[in-house]
């Protein structure tokens, strides 16, 4: 996917997309915009848990790990 070219330039206009989407829930200017560049940026390292699965990790070995990461880098945003 991230080596065919049109397949990246779909998934950067989805990227952007939702990043806009939420910066507008948050609210206006670019305090909206960088939280919803982090909150985006956070969700998209914490989804790399996968590739501990297919390195041979149950989901459920893999869980209280996935908690911890998660809990670490939502407290670390604004």
């Amino acid at each position: 996917m991230f080596t065919t070219p049109s397949l990246a330039g779909r998934l950067t206009r989805y990227r952007l997309e939702d990043e806009e989407a939420l910066a507008d829930g948050l609210g206006e200017g670019i305090q909206a915009r960088l939280l919803a560049a982090q909150v985006l940026a956070v969700q998209r390292v914490l989804a790399r848990n996968w590739q501990k699965m297919a390195d041979g990790r149950t989901a459920h070995e893999v869980h209280p790990e996935a908690i911890a990461d998660a809990n670490q880098a939502f407290n670390h945003l604004p």
